[in-house]
C-alpha cells in the first residue's frame, strides 16, 4: 500500500506524496483477440473465445490441450537504423515486449526520444521461449539424413544468440530502448511472478521509495514448447476441452486452458505523471507460503488492509479445480459476494503475464464502467459458495468503483499468490479522459 517512506535528502530522489498516490497512465495488450485492451475487452463482452489447437503461423501440433494462440501477423517492429540492427538480436518475445510497451507509452504520451532517468522497467517473463527449443524437432529430423558431422551441423543450423535473446534482462533492454528509460531494468519472474503481480509489486515499491517517477511493467508469454506444456500438465492437468461449461468457476471445469499474450502497464506517481490517469493503483502484494490457500489469504489481507472495500473482483479464475476453490474461499470470506469476472475462459492462461493482462482489462473496465462476462461459464459450481459471476453480457459499474485482482502461478501447489487493488479515477467521462478540458482528473 502507498506509504510516505523514502528519505527526503537521498540523492536523485524526491519524497513520495502518499496523498497523491500512484496512477495507471498507459496499457498495452497483445492477445488472441489482437492488439490493445479494447479489442480483448470487447471480445469478452461479446462472449467470444479463441481456443484452437495451435499457432496461426503453421499447422496445428498434435496436442491434447486446446490453446488460445496469438496471430503474429499484426505485431510490428519499430522503424529506423537502430531498430533494424536491434532486430537481429530480437526473438519473438522481444518483439512482443516492444509492441506492448509502445502501446502503453503512446497512450501516456511518452515518445522515448529523450532520456528519462526517473523512469524504469520491470520485466515479468519466463525464459522458456527461445529459437532453439522451437527448432529442435526439425533439427533432429533433418540430421538423420544430413552428411555433415554433428558438430558441423549444429554450428551451421542452430540459431545464434538463441538463449540470450530470450532471457528477461535482455528483453528489458529492448523495452528500455523503446521507452527512453535508459537506465537498468530488473526482472521478477518464476516463483515470484504470480502472473506478473510480482513485477507490479516491485514497481510500486520503486515509486513509493522515491527511486523512480514512473515504471513500465512488461510481461510476455509466447508459445510454450511441448516439453514445457507437458511439465505443467504433469503438475496439474490442463483442461482438454474448451466448450461451454468448462470455464472458470464452472461445474464442469477440469483444468486451466493454455494461452499466449503480452501486456504492459505504465505506473506513475500521480504528483509527477506525464500521462492522463486512467485508474488509481492502490496497492499490490505477492506472498509465498506453505500452500496456495495461505499465500492467497496473506496477499489479499495485505492489499485490503487500510483500503476501501472492493466493489468488484477480477479473478485469476483459471478453471483449476483447486485454485478456483482457493481464491473463491479467500475473497468471499473477506469481501463478501462481489461481481466477479476473469479472462481465462476467453484467452486462456498466459502464465507469467496473465495478471498483467487482467490489470489492463480491469483498467479498461473502469474506464467503460462495465464488467465483461466470464467466458465458457454457464453454471457456477455451487460448491464454491456465494459467487456472483458476470454472465451473458457486461454488468454496469458505479462511479468510484474499486476492483480487487487476484493471481497465482500455475499448478495446484503454487506457493505464491498475488493481489492488487485498482480504483476508478474521479471526474472522468468513462473513457479515462478528464471531463473538463484542461483539467486533470483528481
Amino acid at each position: 500500500m502507498p506509504s510516505d517512506r523514502g528519505p527526503d535528502d537521498a540523492p536523485g530522489r524526491t519524497p513520495y506524496d502518499a496523498s497523491a498516490g500512484i496512477v495507471v497512465t498507459g496499457t498495452g495488450v497483445i492477445s488472441p483477440a489482437g492488439l490493445g485492451a479494447a479489442r480483448l475487452w470487447e471480445a469478452m463482452a461479446a462472449g467470444k473465445t479463441f481456443f484452437g489447437t495451435g499457432d496461426h503461423d503453421g499447422p496445428a501440433p498434435a496436442l491434447p490441450w486446446p490453446t488460445a494462440a496469438v496471430d503474429t501477423s499484426e505485431i510490428g517492429w519499430p522503424q529506423g537504423t537502430v531498430w533494424a540492427n536491434a532486430g537481429k538480436y530480437a526473438n519473438q518475445s522481444a518483439r512482443w515486449a516492444v509492441a506492448v510497451a509502445g502501446q502503453a507509452l503512446e497512450q501516456a504520451g511518452i515518445t522515448g526520444d529523450t532520456e528519462d532517468v526517473r523512469g524504469g522497467t520491470v520485466m515479468a517473463v519466463g525464459s522458456s521461449g527461445d529459437e532453439l527449443s522451437e527448432v529442435m524437432p526439425r533439427l533432429a529430423s533433418r540430421f538423420r539424413d544430413d552428411p555433415r558431422p554433428l558438430a558441423k551441423f549444429l554450428h551451421d543450423e542452430v540459431p545464434d544468440y538463441s538463449y540470450i535473446r530470450g532471457i528477461p534482462s535482455q528483453l528489458g533492454q529492448f523495452v528500455c530502448l523503446a521507452s527512453g528509460f535508459r537506465g537498468s531494468n530488473v526482472a521478477a519472474y518464476g516463483e515470484s511472478a504470480a502472473g506478473g503481480t510480482g513485477a507490479l509489486a516491485l514497481a510500486v515499491r520503486l515509486l513509493e521509495d522515491g527511486e523512480l517517477d514512473r515504471v513500465l511493467v512488461v510481461g510476455v508469454a509466447g508459445p510454450l514448447s511441448t516439453t514445457s506444456l507437458a511439465a505443467f500438465d504433469a503438475h496439474e492437468a490442463f483442461g482438454t476441452r474448451a466448450t461451454a461449461g468448462a470455464g472458470p468457476f464452472g461445474t464442469g471445469r477440469a483444468g486451466t486452458l493454455p494461452g499466449q499474450g503480452a501486456a504492459a502497464v505504465l505506473l506513475e506517481r500521480a504528483d509527477r505523471a506525464r500521462g492522463v490517469p486512467l485508474a488509481r493503483f492502490l496497492g499490490c502484494e505477492v506472498l509465498a507460503a506453505r500452500d496456495p490457500q495461505s499465500a492467497s489469504e496473506y496477499a489479499v489481507d495485505a492489499v485490503l488492509a487500510d483500503a476501501p472495500p472492493p466493489d468488484a473482483w477480477w479473478a485469476h479464475g483459471a478453471g483449476s479445480r483447486t485454485l478456483d476453490a482457493v481464491e473463491a474461499r479467500t475473497v468471499t470470506t473477506r469481501a463478501g459476494t462481489l461481481p466477479v469476472t476473469g479472462s481465462k475462459g476467453t484467452i486462456g492462461n498466459a502464465f507469467e503475464c496473465a495478471a498483467l493482462l487482467d490489470t489492463a482489462l480491469a483498467v479498461e473496465s473502469l474506464a467503460r464502467r462495465e464488467l465483461p462476462p466470464v467466458g465458457l461459464l454457464d453454471r457456477p459450481d455451487p460448491a464454491l459458495g456465494a459467487l456472483d459471476p458476470v454472465l451473458g453480457g457486461p454488468r454496469p459499474l458505479g462511479d468510484g468503483t474499486t476492483v480487487l485482482l487476484t493471481a497465482f502461478n500455475q499448478g495446484r501447489g503454487a506457493a505464491a499468490a498475488g493481489a492488487a487493488l485498482i480504483a476508478a479515477v474521479a471526474g472522468t467521462d468513462g473513457t479515462g479522459t478528464a471531463e473538463a478540458e484542461g483539467e486533470a482528473p483528481a
